[in-house]
């Protein structure tokens, strides 16, 4: 992270990577729920178990949209890059990061790994096996989570600019 200069905000860099992470907890939470059908054996489970299992995914998905929003601020050479006008290509890296783990992840886990298997209502691509929601949670969630963190950030920097002026 030091080539990020992160040294002079540590306040600001805590607080952008907790709205990345809780963010991206939230949005994945609702995704992996609404996705329960779409895997085997989920429909049926009894309800503790369903949120459980999806809970440790999120988990994971948190993980992995952070490590990817860390990528992309790598890449750009700015942490606050989700804050500005995007570049194309910090975005396509910040995506791509995210889908390549899932791609990865993916693949054990229904293969080698049998951590889970599709339902007959997945769509899978072809010659992977690998499922279509899966792969739309991280074209989809990554871009709302930039908004939506975006969003926060800016009200986060107007409030603590506001509170700063007036204890002066």
């Amino acid at each position: 992270m030091g080539i990020l200069n992160i040294t002079r905000r540590p306040r600001a860099v805590v607080a952008l990577a907790l709205m990345v992470w809780g963010v991206s907890f939230f949005l994945h939470f609702f995704w992996e729920m609404v996705q329960v059908p779409f895997f085997s054996g989920m429909a049926e489970a009894r309800h503790g178990d369903v949120v459980w299992l999806c809970m440790r995914a999120t988990l994971g998905d948190a993980n992995i949209a952070l490590g990817a929003y860390t990528a992309a601020a790598s890449f750009s050479k700015n942490w606050f890059w989700v804050t500005k006008s995007w570049r194309a290509s910090t975005l396509i890296g910040y995506l791509f990061v995210g889908l390549i783990a899932t791609i990865i992840f993916e693949y054990w886990a229904t293969g080698g790994g049998q951590r889970w298997s599709y339902s007959e209502l997945m769509p899978e691509l072809m010659f992977t096996g690998i499922g279509v929601l899966p792969l739309a949670q991280w074209v989809v969630l990554p871009i709302l989570l930039a908004y939506f963190v975006r969003w926060m950030f800016t009200g986060w920097s107007v409030l603590t600019a506001v509170s700063t002026t007036l204890n002066k």
